[in-house]
Parts: structure tokens; sequence; C-alpha cells
């Protein structure tokens, strides 16, 4: 291979992969990489075909084929793979394609036998894999300033400016404003076998949290005593201010603060799930053991539901239907509490999918296909939008939910989610439309979060 390929070209699917693209060519400028590719049209002027091509035939030393189910059928995207497995074997370069896999796909003929590279996992896992490849092969390392200049152009084209502040930020915690005084701690009374109180307290619905042979609760002894039954006998052992248990800890049953705050989550779990299920939403629960609460079409129904608070004024569906891919989805949120730094229950929006606007969708492969692709057009403002629709309809407009810890005993939680102020604004296009449109061609492009990932869901 002669001297003259000094040069890395990217190869991708337009615009779906326009932002991977960005990303892996920005960094591999960066590392000192020259990249062709062509999201590069977006400085327009030159002939861009012909330079492409040029590059692919005269100037890559690797060519770099960004994989994914789509990109792979696109004709463009197929003649540069033909153009890039001409050029491999003129030059007697079997390894000259490289595969970035970031979603399974069927591979080319042309290609059947490439190794690929797997993004699939983290885009900074496979840059990490990648890397290696390029330095055997002998890529140099000589891209010029203006090269890194013109990639860094590109990324900013779109970029938002600050604006003349303040701007209110409006997050997604939920502020506990109020919480039963005190905690108890309960045990079975001497002389009994608890290994059947231990199953009960897994699956007790009333919020609970074990500790050493029995609970930590919020709840009275009688309605605990009534869930237990007769044949497992309760007594209250000890009891703890609330604010001191999840500032300073519990002293006489030796929990530290950092014991007592998970132990507060978990009861804070309980009741939320009760909550949310005693709305009639439905439960889907993630790898983790999370819960995510969701209505069905039949609860919340594909209307757009408004919300206005001070300030906060808008609509959004939560249910709505995709007619290209034959599902409906469903906003829905993870929630748990927290302690600190300030008292509150966090929480992520997620996005269920459903075959009918109630059943669940069982293919696993599918719905981590949906999730990875169906909602990454939704900018900052419609998740935000959809947290405001779903509690305002959740609790009818008003500035408050009591969840029950227990009979007679609830943690309040105040509504709208907590804002706050920040010196300066971010001048951007708002996505705060009063009306929802059909979400098919706004929103079906290939990221991950994770997740919906997973934790890429929806965290405003």
């Amino acid at each position: 291979m002669t001297d003259t390929r000094d040069a890395v070209f990217i190869s991708h699917a337009t615009p779906e992969d326009n932002a991977f693209t960005l990303w892996l060519g920005g960094r591999l400028t960066a590392l000192g990489y020259h990249v062709f590719a062509d999201v590069m049209r977006l400085k327009g002027g030159d002939d861009w075909e012909r330079i492409l091509e040029d590059a692919i035939r005269n100037k890559a030393r690797r060519f770099l084929l960004v994989a994914t189910p789509g990109s792979v059928q696109k004709q463009g995207v197929r003649n540069e793979i033909n153009i890039a497995n001409e050029t491999g074997k003129r030059i007697k370069e079997p390894g000259f394609i490289v595969p970035l896999r970031l979603a399974a796909y069927q591979s080319p003929l042309q290609i059947v036998q490439a190794q690929y590279i797997d993004f699939e996992k983290g885009w900074a896992q496979g840059l990490a894999e990648l890397l290696p490849v390029l330095e055997d092969a002998g890529v140099p390392r000589n891209a010029t300033p203006s090269a890194a200049q013109a990639w860094q152009n590109l990324q900013l084209k779109d970029a938002r400016t600050l604006g003349a502040g303040p701007e209110t930020l409006i997050s997604n915690w939920l502020s506990i404003e109020a919480l039963p005084p005190s905690i108890g701690f309960y045990d079975f009374k001497g002389g009994i076998s608890i290994g059947a109180a231990q199953t009960m307290i897994k699956d007790c619905r009333i919020p609970i949290a074990a500790h050493n042979r029995g609970f930590i609760s919020f709840a009275p002894l009688h309605q605990l005593q009534d869930y237990f039954g007769p044949n497992l006998p309760l007594q209250l052992v000890d009891t703890c201010e609330t604010d001191t248990f999840l500032e300073s800890g519990w002293h006489s049953q030796r929990l530290a603060p950092k014991d007592c705050r998970p132990k507060f989550t978990d009861i804070s779990r309980r009741a939320l799930d009760a909550y949310f299920e005693d709305k009639g939403l439905k439960p889907f629960e993630y790898a983790d053991g999370r819960n995510a609460w969701w209505p069905s079409s039949g609860k919340a129904t594909m209307d757009q539901h408004p919300f206005a608070w001070a300030g906060l004024k808008g609509r959004r569906q939560l249910v709505g239907r995709s007619e290209k891919r034959g599902f409906h989805w469903h906003y829905g949120v993870s929630c748990w509490a927290r302690s600190g730094p300030v008292r509150h229950v966090r929480m992520y929006g997620r996005v269920i999918f459903t075959s009918n606007g109630h059943d669940l969708i069982g293919d696993a492969r599918r719905i981590h296909r949906m999730r990875r692709t169906f909602c990454k057009g939704w900018r900052n403002d419609k998740w935000r939008d959809l947290l405001l629709a779903f509690w305002y309809w959740l609790a009818g407009g008003a500035d408050f939910v009591d969840v029950a810890l227990g009979e007679g005993v609830f943690m309040r939680l105040s509504l709208p989610p907590i804002t706050f102020a920040a010196p300066f604004g971010v001048n951007s296009p708002s996505d705060s439309a009063s009306e929802d449109q059909d979400d098919d061609d706004e929103l079906i492009v290939d990221r991950d979060d994770d997740d919906f990932g997973d934790d890429d869901d929806g965290e405003v």
C-alpha cells in the first residue's frame, strides 16, 4: 500500500447515522487521523460526490462502515461498499473494510467475511477496540489543525447559544413535603418460627423494609398484625424520629445513616408501587427490579392531556400509536425516593410498547430495538412536557399527592417538580408544542439509554 493512503473513510446512512458519524469523526480527527465522511457535505461548496469517491479509491487506508439494519440496505452505502470492495482487492488489502456494528444487521455479500467491531454495547467501548485496528493498519496521524477545525465546525453547526438569563429549569424531582414524625421497628414475639414470615416480609404490599428478624415501617401495629395474622404475633420494639433516622441514623438499632437511607428508599418504593397500582397503572419490571408504571390506552386514552401549573402550560399524549410500525407507545415513570441533598422522589421517564394498547409486546429483541430507536428524536422539551402532563393527569391537577406509607400515614409529594433558576439561558427552538403530531416520521430514527435505557430513558 502506498504512503499516499493516509485517511480514514466513514461510510454511513444519511441522515440516520449522522450523529454517530459526527461523534466518531470528531474524535478520530482530534487523535490526528485524516477523516472523510458524507457529513462533510454539510459544509456545501465542492463536488462532494467526486471528492468522496476519490477518497475511497485513492486516499483511504481503512474504510469504516457504520453498520445497522437500515444502513446496509441504502443504495448510497451499498455503492460505497462496492467501491471499497474493489479498492481493497486492487491494493491487496483484505482488511480494508472494517464494519462498525451499531445494531445487528444482515451483512452484504461483499463483506460477509469482514470482522466487525462492536459499538452496540457502547460507543466509547467500540472506539477503544477500533483504535488498535487503525494503529496496526499503519494509518498515519497527520491531520492538520484546519481539518480538526472543520470537524469541530460541523459538530457546532446546530449548537445552541447562551442567552440572557435567568432561565427556570424543571427537574425530574418531586419534593417530599411531609413524612410521618416517627418510624418503628417491629419484631416477632419470641418462641415462634419466623421462616414463613420472611416470605411474607418480602411480598408485603404494606411499605416495610427488612431489619434483623423483623422489619422497619411507618405503618401502625394493628395494620401489620392483620397482614401477618395471629400465628405470627408482632410487637413494636423500638421507635425513632424520622428526621433523626434519615440524618443521623438509628443508634439503638445500630443503623448508621448509610444503612437507614436504603431502607427508606425500599419503603418508599413499595409505597409508590402501591400508589400507582391503586391508580390503575400497569407495571413493567426492568432487569434491576425497578418497575415502570404506565397507563393503558383504556386508562389514559390517546387524547391530549393538558397541564397548567403556574407558568407551566401545555398538553401531551401519554399514549400513542405508530401506524408505520404497528404498535402503541405508552409514557410511564420509574420512581424512587432519596433523602439528599433534599428529600425528594426522583423520576425517570420510560416508554413502554404494546401490541394493542394494553398487551405488552413479548419479543424481547424487538422491544430492545424499539427502545434504542423510537424516541431518539424526542428533545428534552418533550420529555419535560410528558412528565408534567403525566403528573397533572394522575393527580387531577392538584398541587400535591399523598402516597400512603401505612394506614393513616402518608408521604406528601409537592407538584409540579422542583424548579431551579439558572443565571443564563440557552437559545433553542422550543419543542413544547401544544399538539403532538403522528410520531412515525418525526421520531423513528436510529441512539442508544439507554436507554431507553435503560438509563438513558428520559431523565429530564
